[in-house]
C-alpha cells in the first residue's frame, strides 16, 4: 500500500513537472514544441509508410529518436513529444545506437523498418531557429536538413523546404 502511495506521489509530480513546462514560447515547453513540429514534418515525408491499408492508423514502425549534440534531450521534452505524437507514430528516445539498429547486419537497418532520427540543438531564443535533423534507414541510406522552424502565437511549425545538410558524427561517440 505505501509502495503504490509512493508511486503515486512521483507520478503526480512528474506530471505537475511536465505540465509547468508546457509553455511553446520557454524552456523545455519550447524545445519540445520546436522538436514536435521537426518530427511532424519527417513523419509526413514517410507517406509511403504511414499505414499499411492506406487508412490514417497509427503506422506499424517505430520512430527512434536521439540527441545530435552534447547534452542528451531532456526526460520533459521526450514525455511531451511522445504524448503529442502518440497517436500517429511510436516515438522512442535513445540513448545509444544499438538500441534503434541490427548491428548484426551488414547494412545496419533500423529495428523494425523503423528510422532514426538525429535532433541538433534547438537555440535558447527567438521565434524563428534553426534545427539541424538527419534520418537513417540502413547504412547506405542516411540524409540530413537543416530545417527552419517558426512560432506564431502558441504554436510551431517547419517554414519552407528543410535544405539538404551535411550528415554530422554522434558527438557522444554512439
Amino acid at each position: 500500500m505505501q509502495r503504490a502511495a509512493a508511486a503515486g506521489a512521483i507520478l503526480t509530480t512528474l506530471v505537475a513537472c511536465t505540465a509547468a513546462d508546457d509553455d511553446p514560447r520557454a524552456g523545455a515547453g519550447r524545445e519540445a514544441a520546436v522538436y514536435e513540429s521537426v518530427l511532424v514534418w519527417m513523419l509526413d515525408e514517410e507517406p509511403q509508410r504511414a499505414s499499411e491499408d492506406g487508412s490514417d492508423e497509427r503506422p506499424g514502425w517505430t520512430m527512434y529518436v536521439t540527441s545530435r549534440y552534447e547534452e542528451p534531450i531532456g526526460v520533459d521534452v521526450q514525455a511531451f513529444v511522445v504524448k503529442a505524437l502518440d497517436d500517429r507514430v511510436v516515438v522512442r528516445f535513445i540513448d545509444e545506437r544499438t538500441e534503434a539498429v541490427e548491428e548484426g547486419d551488414e547494412r545496419q537497418p533500423v529495428r523494425e523498418d523503423g528510422i532514426l532520427v538525429g535532433l541538433g540543438a534547438v537555440p535558447p531564443e527567438g521565434d524563428s531557429v534553426d534545427v539541424y535533423v538527419d534520418r537513417y534507414r540502413e547504412i547506405d541510406d542516411v540524409e540530413a536538413f537543416d530545417v527552419a522552424v517558426r512560432r506564431r502565437g502558441d504554436t510551431w511549425a517547419v517554414v519552407g523546404v528543410p535544405a539538404a545538410a551535411d550528415v554530422r558524427v554522434l558527438p557522444r561517440g554512439d
